[in-house]
């Protein structure tokens, strides 16, 4: 099985647009993104010739909602590809973007072709087929491995979705009724939602005001080993996360970002001192740092001075890894910290 996996690996990674320069790698990256979004704008601009009979008819029916689906799917299906290409692992991959062009027609389909409704179901099923394909061809990928586990997700909610829409297109065979066409809108825009918060990445910024202890450590230790995904670690091979709670409950986080003449090497309690401090924060209640070492490593001498001026004795200290944490407090493992 292994081989097997390998081997469709390699055949992937022999789409792998790589022109040995990262800023060319970039650009065109930047012109392949931009074409996508620009034949969006065709599907849709030469769909709009589809709202003409409405107009001059009733914007109610059967036939009406279906061109309302299809036109909301798109405008969402065009949302969800920046919002990934955003958050999400870059595309870099050739297959992507043939995959993307198929999307397309599929789109200009779902548009063009919705009566019977049934027919439009069909090709909101090709829609979430042709996404688990895209998705499992960045899972296969070697430089996406930090996300893998967000791929999937997706790729497991997209199958779950794709057999919803294909058991609905056996449902609603026979008739076009148009509640059934806006229970299938409900549920587009339900998977949009589900997406969406799977591609969230987990490090983000977000308040933790619960005062609970448990939550806290849990919270802050997800984001410390996401976080540490992030890590520059050319020198030392070494990731660290670390997220750092503040007193209103707002969480950020920081990776260790390591040069070659270390002396400008940043630690990851830095990088989240940094993140909060520059957002007006200064009185952190709780840090999680993770390693992904057996050993539960708590931060060196100098950050330890960094959060004790900054939280005083109380402030918890949480050393994590992937498989147990320990708590303890700023002031036990800094005894009489120095202050001027």
């Amino acid at each position: 099985m292994k081989k097997k996996s390998s081997s469709i690996s390699n055949l992937i990674n022999k789409f792998e647009i790589n022109l040995h320069d990262d800023k060319k790698n970039n650009e065109l990256y930047k012109a392949l993104r931009q074409l996508v979004t620009i034949l969006f704008a065709v599907v849709l601009g030469v769909g709009l010739s589809q709202l003409a009979p409405f107009i001059h008819t009733s914007f109610w029916g059967a036939n009406a909602f279906a061109l309302y689906i299809a036109y909301l799917t798109v405008l969402l299906s065009w949302y969800g590809y920046h919002f990934g290409v955003i958050e999400g692992p870059a595309e870099t991959n050739l297959l992507n973007y043939i995959i993307d062009c198929f999307l397309l027609i599929t789109y200009w389909l779902l548009i063009n072709d919705r009566t019977p409704f049934s027919d439009e179901l069909v090709w909101l099923a090709t829609m979430f087929i042709l996404y688990i394909a895209w998705e499992s061809i960045r899972c296969f990928q070697e430089n996406t491995n930090s996300y893998k586990e967000q791929i999937k997700k997706a790729i497991l909610v997209n199958a779950i979705f794709a057999l919803i829409i294909l058991v609905a297109s056996l449902l609603f065979k026979e008739t076009d009724i148009w509640w059934h066409i806006v229970l299938i809108g409900i549920i587009l825009v339900y998977y949009r939602i589900i997406i969406y918060r799977v591609y969230l990445p987990p490090y983000k910024t977000k308040s933790l005001e619960s005062d609970d202890e448990n939550e806290i450590e849990t919270i802050l230790i997800k984001k410390a080993k996401a976080i540490a995904t992030n890590a520059l670690i050319n020198i030392s091979q070494f990731p660290v996360g670390a997220a750092i709670r503040s007193s209103n409950g707002k969480i950020y986080v920081g990776c260790n970002i390591e040069f070659d003449n270390l002396t400008n090497t940043i630690h990851a309690e830095e990088s989240a001192i940094c993140s909060m401090i520059t957002d007006g924060e200064k009185c952190p209640t709780h840090i999680a740092v993770y390693t992904s070492s057996d050993i539960l490593w708590f931060p060196c001498g100098l950050c330890r001075q960094s959060l004790f001026e900054l939280g005083g004795n109380d402030l918890k200290v949480i050393a994590c890894n992937d498989s147990k944490h320990k708590v303890k407090k700023i002031g036990e493992i800094l005894p009489e910290g120095f202050r001027l």
